[in-house]
């Protein structure tokens, strides 16, 4: 384990009012207090002062750095590497397998954070082996094609390539087609909330389940208080979510794409269950609200879940902080139900 890793578990075990003198004051926005374990680590993110990234490579550099944040895969779910053959070309899986899964058991197609210009289908492995053991399921986390080297909606069309392989080859890779459902966080939920729609018109076979965790259903941020008051909330900034639009809709191309706007959508009814999360000091909090509001109003089932102290990306903060961890962990289970 390294020292960083070891600090991290350290703070996570200290009792609150230490880790509160470490902090300092709380931060509280609009009435919503930072977990204090996150405010310690964005303290000790801002101390060498603002850093300017304009490129998609100062991004990526930057997000490596999470993989140090996360739990550790939980044992007993084995994981396997392997890629199949897209319309596109070759696209990289990951898949986490529960010790004792059952022959012809449910799938979970899942799909990482990263506004579809950073992070890889390992970001979330944690969470990905969590929902693997508490679901009884198959998680495959899908590679895909990140922006602007390929065009939006480049990852979308790479979510509907999974779908494909996994239903043509359920018996091969030992899952049940029937059971197979969509899972994602932040661009990820967009990939999963899109691909429902879609899957709903075109009939056929539909996933059994949703889950969106702090969800990016529209690049459209008019009119959310929540983008005002936690645009510079750690981890994320406004300067990154300008950074994100500008890199997927270059010049606003697209950008008012049915498939960018899932929240837009004028027919949200006779979608699978879903269950949303949302993070209470997000800058995106209001829209994905918004989203899982949308669902119940056309009649669908909705798990929702607003955490009120914690930041966007705490999928992958469950070493920062045990809050970060129980939400993973109740998500989890909720999901497990729908399932």
């Amino acid at each position: 384990m390294g020292l960083q890793n070891l600090i991290l578990n350290v703070l996570r075990n200290t009792p609150k009012p230490i880790l509160r003198k470490i902090a300092g004051p709380p931060l509280v926005i609009d009435g919503a207090q930072l977990d204090v374990n996150v405010q310690i680590l964005a303290n000790l993110a801002a101390k060498g002062g603002p850093v300017q990234r304009t490129t998609p490579a100062e991004y990526r550099q930057m997000a490596s750095s999470f993989d140090a944040l996360a739990l550790p895969d939980l044992p007993g779910v084995v994981t396997k590497d392997f890629e199949f053959q897209s319309p596109a070309g070759a696209l990289q899986v990951r898949s986490h397998t529960p010790a004792g899964a059952a022959d012809q058991c449910p799938a979970i197609l899942f799909f990482h954070q990263g506004g579809l210009v950073i992070m890889d289908h390992l970001t979330d492995n944690h969470f990905c082996s969590l929902l693997a053991q508490r679901c009884g399921a198959k998680v495959f986390s899908l590679d895909y094609r990140l922006c602007p080297e390929n065009d939006f909606p480049a990852p979308i069309e790479d979510g509907f390539a999974l779908w494909t392989y996994a239903q043509q080859n359920a018996e091969s890779l030992g899952v049940d087609p029937t059971r197979v459902a969509l899972a994602g966080d932040s661009a990820g939920g967009m990939i999963s909330a899109v691909m429902s729609h879609e899957l709903r018109d075109q009939g056929g076979m539909q996933p059994v389940a949703l889950c969106l965790v702090y969800p990016w259903v529209s690049p459209n941020m008019d009119g959310q208080e929540s983008a005002k008051s936690y645009g510079d909330v750690f981890p994320m900034s406004t300067d990154t979510m300008e950074f994100f639009n500008a890199t997927v809709f270059p010049g606003d191309k697209n950008i008012d794409h049915p498939w960018a706007n899932p929240l837009h959508q004028s027919n949200l009814a006779n979608l699978p269950p879903t269950v949303v999360a949302t993070a209470g000091l997000d800058p995106i909090r209001d829209q994905g609200n918004a989203y899982a509001q949308a669902l119940q109003s056309a009649g669908g089932t909705v798990i929702h879940h607003c955490y009120e102290t914690l930041p966007h990306s705490f999928l992958v903060l469950g070493r920062v902080t045990r809050a970060a961890q129980q939400a993973c962990v109740e998500i989890a289970d909720d999901f497990a139900r729908l399932l």
